[in-house]
């Protein structure tokens, strides 16, 4: 069973807001101004992905409902992937449909059974602001924290993308 959410993400707005059915259920914000650290909520989970390192990033998430407790770490790697580990073992891979980052999937990984898609997300308008779609499978325990760790993925990959183009022009 699968369930379905709309992101948005407006023209010079820091913030990504997750609506169900036109509700706010979730928000995703940088901490500070200038800030790499992100404070994200979908429903009851409230997460922080810290983002460590100079030239060679790495993300650990922490649960901040539960004393700030390190609950996964998102390994970012060249050429635009990412792997989502968390502290149970499970692991899930972010992949990239295409070039524009216009479709992307969190793929759950290792449990014996073929990879499965597990939430689908969709960049349907760009125009003085993003928005989209994603399908969650609502049958998954801790869909939430999968759903907030992919949107947190391509919203780091489109901030480095244009720091590339500022730094080169």
């Amino acid at each position: 069973m699968s369930k379905s959410l709309t992101w948005t993400k407006e023209a010079f707005a820091r913030t990504t807001t997750i609506l169900d059915n036109g509700q706010i259920v979730g928000t995703m914000r940088p901490e500070g101004t200038f800030g790499r650290d992100v404070e994200a909520h979908l429903n009851d989970v409230h997460v922080l992905f810290d983002v460590t390192g100079f030239i060679s990033h790495s993300v650990s998430v922490y649960d901040l409902t539960n004393a700030r407790q390190l609950i996964g770490h998102i390994a970012l790697s060249f050429g635009k992937r990412a792997e989502l580990i968390l502290a149970n073992g499970e692991t899930y891979q972010w992949k990239r449909h295409n070039m524009l980052m216009r479709d992307w999937d969190m793929i759950r990984e290792g449990d014996g059974q073929a990879d499965q898609e597990v939430v689908s997300y969709s960049l349907t308008r760009q125009f003085f602001a993003d928005h989209g779609d994603i399908s969650v499978d609502t049958q998954l325990p801790g869909a939430d924290l999968i759903v907030l760790a992919g949107l947190f993925i391509r919203n780091y990959f489109q901030r480095r993308r244009r720091a590339a183009v500022v730094a080169a022009s």
